[in-house]
């Protein structure tokens, strides 16, 4: 399967911009007073998020095995190595012992780049059935 490190990049990418803005809606929806600097937040959000967000595009790397046409011809091997990075990252915020906005705020992220992931992995399931469709007439 070609074109999976552009799409791993894609979602990485995209996955960390939207998470820093859900993290960002959730913490003034957290914190309403007027009394809070924003400002600082707003930085140690955006830097927070981009490294959770890099830990969990390290923990998606293993997908660049569906290069192998023997891992991509199988639907559980497919789902396992597509999706096993945020899954796993998502498991995992579980059982760190953190304070719950740290852990809301992973879960965040955490989701957002599982929903960013399924939407790459729909829009290229659907290529490849299409392509198999039309060479099948």
């Amino acid at each position: 399967m070609k074109g999976l490190h552009l799409i791993l990049l894609k979602t990485v990418l995209l996955a960390i911009v939207i998470s820093i803005a859900v993290n960002c809606i959730y913490y003034a929806i957290l914190t309403r007073s007027g009394e809070h600097d924003y400002g600082r937040a707003v930085s140690l959000i955006m830097e927070r998020t981009f490294f959770v967000g890099i830990i969990i595009a390290v923990m998606s790397l293993p997908m660049l095995f569906l290069y192998y046409p023997n891992y991509w011809s199988t639907t559980t091997s497919r789902l396992l190595l597509y999706f096993e990075g945020p899954v796993l990252f998502i498991i995992a915020v579980f059982f760190v012992a953190t304070n719950p906005l740290t852990k809301t705020s992973d879960l965040l992220t955490g989701a957002v780049f599982f929903i960013t992931n399924c939407i790459f992995y729909y829009r290229l399931t659907r290529k490849k059935q299409a392509a198999s469709t039309k060479t099948r007439k």
